[in-house]
């Protein structure tokens, strides 16, 4: 039996045999993804390090090594987390606060990953040092159709064009690559089907290729583009690694929940991540509340 608890992958197997199974994974899909918060005291005065993504990442997969998610860890068919940037984004102090967010689609991950994460353990994110100061896990949902929201990304959007989909695209590039990441000029119409695809995929290889899938419209009410820009960092640690400059953008998202399918890709994106590369920290994304 696979790691990935009560919603895991293995029931596929059942989905048309046993009705209960298949309502009750239909429910899983919707309600049980969860984040963590962790909340660090920095040990030491240091700069805020704005190149976190593989230090952080590394960190988290840390502490996920030993347990039944580790072999999650370079596997491209795998969705297993997206983790916001250190906030708030400022120099530290001896003694002062910072805090992550973690998210998966896999609430057994999340369980494991703050099972490690101990009070007054080290977490060190590269050269900055932290002592855990607490660790709280919790469920984000888009809500009950009807209910009205707004996602905001707090970090950058990474979205892959590959050559061979670029006449479709109507993208002429005047150097030799074989992708780039999209930037608002290539339209907003391929970002949508870009991130349309990319919730399809992800809710495939977590809950199986039975759901309905959305299109490029049916995600958003409205959005509103806040910026595009580049992020460099390293893309692995083997062999002492190589960077790789990420073209990603931010954006704000308003929607209304139609139905519990809507839902569902809602909360993908809420705890997989918008986008691709969310293992590096890309696409995390936050639900605006009122007064927040």
């Amino acid at each position: 039996m696979k790691p990935w608890g009560v919603c895991g992958r293995y029931l596929r197997s059942v989905l048309y045999t046993n009705p209960v199974v298949r309502f009750k994974l239909l429910q899983c899909t919707v309600q049980n993804a969860m984040r963590a918060l962790v909340t660090l005291e920095a040990q030491q005065d240091q700069a805020y390090d704005p190149e976190y993504h593989h230090k952080l990442r590394g960190a988290v997969w840390e502490r996920l090594e030993d347990t039944n998610y580790g072999d999650m860890h370079g596997d491209p068919s795998e969705v297993p987390f997206v983790f916001s940037n250190p906030f708030p984004v400022k120099d530290m102090n001896v003694g002062d606060k910072m805090k992550i967010l973690v998210s998966s689609l896999h609430d057994g991950l999340i369980e494991t990953f703050t099972d490690q994460v101990d009070e007054g353990n080290e977490f060190n994110i590269g050269e900055l040092h932290f002592n855990v100061n607490d660790v709280v896990s919790f469920a984000v949902d888009a809500g009950e159709p009807g209910t009205r929201g707004t996602l905001e990304t707090s970090t950058g959007v990474y979205i892959p064009l590959h050559r061979e989909n670029w006449d479709e695209y109507g993208i002429d590039v005047p150097y030799n690559a074989d992708k780039i990441g999209w930037s608002n000029e290539h339209g907003f119409d391929v970002f949508l089907q870009r991130v349309a695809e990319n919730v399809d995929w992800k809710q495939s290889q977590v809950y199986g290729d039975y759901l309905d899938s959305p299109s490029a419209y049916d995600l958003f009410d409205d959005f509103d583009y806040k910026k595009g820009y580049s992020v460099d960092s390293k893309v692995t640690s083997q062999d002492g690694g190589y960077t790789y400059t990420f073209i990603v953008s931010k954006w704000q998202f308003g929607y209304t929940v139609r139905n519990e399918d809507h839902r569902r890709w809602l909360n993908i994106l809420l705890n997989s991540g918008i986008g691709w590369r969310n293992a590096l920290g890309f696409g995390f994304v936050n639900k605006v509340m009122d007064n927040e």
